[in-house]
């Protein structure tokens, strides 16, 4: 089988005039380069360089491959930039993709010089793009362990209880299981798995609560309780803004640790070289709970 880092190294040699100066421009050993063009010639079966004291020559097979290694060398090139796509894409889930990635694709954008084309849409939805291969990296709430995927934990991301400034619970600090079912919840986008953290994290209990669904992204939440139409819980991040000025309050639930572990998962097959495999690692430096 033709070896195209071999080809390149024959290229080399030639345009070169010799193997010591063509090690030279690929910063490798001499005696590889030697090696590359033997097991060339071998495979081509014909000798293809003369090298002499100070330089190499073309015999008559190598004048009539050089033309053809030229356009192998080219044409790996050409396909090369066909197949890769213009921008990493990256789906991430709605809360994930508004208010923690940001900053993170904004500093890797500028220190890999790779762009990345983001799509945010709800968890369910991620997954399904992730597994038609059309997204190369994903950013999600929670993960269900499907295989062919490699999935990280990026952070743990912190619940609170949220409430309008003049809500009844808006002095308090924390709030009991027993005081946050008696006022109902409003839910956002569905999918989240957000029901499911609560039924983890407050057994029976989490029976008693009321959840009001519909209101279909946590913005839309944000507003409602603002108008003092009841409470809900969602991530802190997500209302910092709000919490500083006073808009809402944010509170936590006595002896329950309410956190979301936020996830990166990438297809198993990825290859190392590909460009999510380089975002993949970047998050290693991003903070938080790290990537395990």
């Amino acid at each position: 089988m033709l070896n195209l880092t071999h080809a390149r190294t024959f290229l080399t040699v030639i345009a070169a005039r010799g193997v010591r100066a063509a090690a030279r421009q690929l910063d490798l050993a001499p005696s590889t380069i030697v090696d590359h063009l033997r097991q060339l010639e071998e495979v081509l079966a014909a000798p293809l360089v003369l090298r002499q004291r100070g330089g190499a020559m073309l015999t008559d097979q190598g004048a009539r491959f050089l033309p053809l290694a030229r356009s192998l060398v080219e044409t790996a090139g050409r396909v090369r930039s066909l197949v890769h796509l213009p921008a990493l894409r990256l789906a991430a889930s709605s809360n994930v993709g508004t208010y923690l990635l940001q900053p993170h694709l904004v500093a890797f954008q500028r220190s890999a010089g790779i762009p990345v084309e983001q799509w945010i849409g709800s968890n369910p939805d991620v997954i399904a793009r992730l597994e038609r291969g059309e997204a190369d990296l994903a950013a999600m709430e929670w993960w269900d362990g499907r295989p062919g995927f490699v999935a990280r934990t990026w952070k743990r991301e912190p619940l609170v209880v949220i409430v309008g400034p003049d809500h009844r619970w808006a002095r308090l600090d924390s709030l009991s299981v027993a005081e946050l079912s008696s006022e109902p919840l409003l839910g956002g986008e569905s999918g989240t798995g957000t029901g499911y953290l609560l039924r983890r994290r407050l057994g029976p209990s989490a029976e008693s609560l009321v959840v009001i669904d519909g209101f279909g992204s946590t913005e839309a939440v944000k507003r409602a309780v603002r108008a003092g139409d009841g409470a809900s819980i969602v991530m802190e991040t997500s209302v910092a803004d709000e919490v500083a000025a006073g808009r809402l309050v944010a509170l936590r639930v006595d002896g329950v640790e309410l956190a979301k572990e936020i996830k990166l998962i990438v297809p198993e097959t990825l290859p190392a070289t590909a460009p999510a495999m380089a975002l993949f690692e970047a998050s290693r430096g991003w903070g938080g709970a790290g990537l395990r």
